[in-house]
């Protein structure tokens, strides 16, 4: 009994060394994971259209539900909601696509121009301020390869930005697709939740309630957000002289859909047109900028976005990049919904399970990057545990 039992504990013994079993397992989940990746990569545009679909669903579910508790059936409020909301963006399209396309059309075409004065600005520098000489690099190198870069740059702006048109298919089969999901997505959340092990399925439940909640919360903050900071960038670029305003205003907007990393990207066609309008000129669009952006962080995120997505700027810029790569710009842009599922996902079958005390987690994560302070104080209590330990065996020996 006891060389079973000791056999039992020796077998189970996590300091054993490693077997041909164990090998064999990791090899198994290099190769699944290997796999996966290949399968992603080779399905990623099927991917994305469907987790558009699914994303775009589980944000008009919220309209449609609640016309479906006034009392309109579900198949009529689906085609109202879908009814509006293409309204609603065909007529924005009609209504600012042709000028942005004329605009940008003029942008590439002045390019050249704002690149010579961009040079000319640069070499009064330098004529000013000898020193800069070597500080500043060749500044027909940087137009050659400015040059080079904007032609194929502006073709591939309007191919991700407006390029609905020719991907038109898409586009009608992501209509349907949308609309098969809201006429009835019961079946299909029934499904998920039955492919859940029994004990995992209140957390799924809890999980999928959650997704839906913060996917609309999402999409209205970002909208407005978007909408707010598109139309406060084009008219302060265009009181300071930097113009075509509705281009950078329009571009302002599509920035807000990619998180933290977008905002910037969108602001370098208005600051080369500033650059080439002149110095003053360049410093009052970067302060414009810069103030957008600042109200943006500090006043719309808060209280429009609010604490419910609880995301740190690292792991949505993590997000950012690793959906961009893999998917593009869609990818891109439905990062912080990828993130917020992955980290509602972990509470649920993880933290919660485990009962990991949120506050306690944080209120460790806040002693450790104090640094040697709580290294002291957990040092001294551990010093004093040590002493009432010592203090106890020499009453026990007395």
């Amino acid at each position: 009994m006891n060389q079973s039992t000791n056999g039992v504990l020796l077998a189970n013994d996590e300091t054993r060394p490693l077997s041909y079993a164990d090998l064999r397992r990791f090899a198994f989940l290099v190769f699944s994971f290997v796999l996966l990746a290949a399968v992603v990569g080779a399905l990623a545009n099927v991917l994305i259209l469907f987790a558009v679909v699914v994303f775009v669903a589980v944000v008009l579910n919220t309209p449609v539900a609640w016309l479906a508790r006034k009392g309109i059936k579900r198949g009529l409020a689906v085609v109202l909601v879908m009814l509006i909301s293409i309204g609603i963006v065909g007529g924005l399209v009609a209504l600012i696509v042709p000028t942005v396309l004329q605009q940008t059309n003029e942008l590439v075409d002045k390019a050249p121009e704002y690149g010579r004065n961009i040079q000319t600005h640069i070499e009064q520098l330098v004529t000013r301020y000898p020193a800069l000489d070597k500080a500043v690099p060749e500044t027909e190198k940087i137009l050659s390869e400015v040059g080079k870069f904007a032609q194929p740059a502006a073709g591939w702006l309007l191919m991700n930005t407006f390029g609905l048109v020719g991907k038109l298919f898409l586009f009608i089969i992501g209509i349907l697709l949308t609309v098969f999901i809201l006429l009835n997505p019961a079946p299909l959340v029934a499904g998920v939740l039955g492919a859940v092990p029994e004990r995992h399925r209140e957390a799924s439940r809890r999980s999928i309630a959650r997704i839906m909640q913060q996917m609309a919360a999402w999409a209205k903050a970002t909208l407005l957000m978007g909408l707010i900071t598109g139309f406060s960038t084009g008219v302060l670029l265009h009181f300071v002289g930097v113009r075509p305003a509705l281009l950078f205003g329009t571009l302002a907007f599509f920035g807000e859909l990619v998180p933290n990393i977008g905002p910037v990207i969108a602001a370098v066609p208005a600051m080369f047109v500033a650059a080439g309008e002149g110095p003053t000129t360049l410093m009052w669009a970067l302060a414009a900028i810069m103030f957008v952006q600042q109200v943006e962080s500090n006043v719309l995120v808060p209280y429009i976005m609010g604490t419910q997505m609880e995301l740190h700027p690292l792991s949505i810029v993590f997000f950012a990049l690793g959906m961009g790569s893999l998917f593009g710009i869609a990818g891109a842009i439905l990062a912080v919904p990828t993130a917020a599922i992955v980290k509602i996902l972990y509470d649920e079958f993880y933290t919660r399970p485990n009962r990991v005390p949120v506050s306690e987690i944080a209120s460790q994560a806040q002693e450790l990057v104090c640094g040697q302070a709580s290294l002291e104080e957990n040092s001294s209590q551990d010093e004093a545990a040590e002493d009432e330990a010592v203090e106890v065996a020499v009453q026990d020996a007395k």
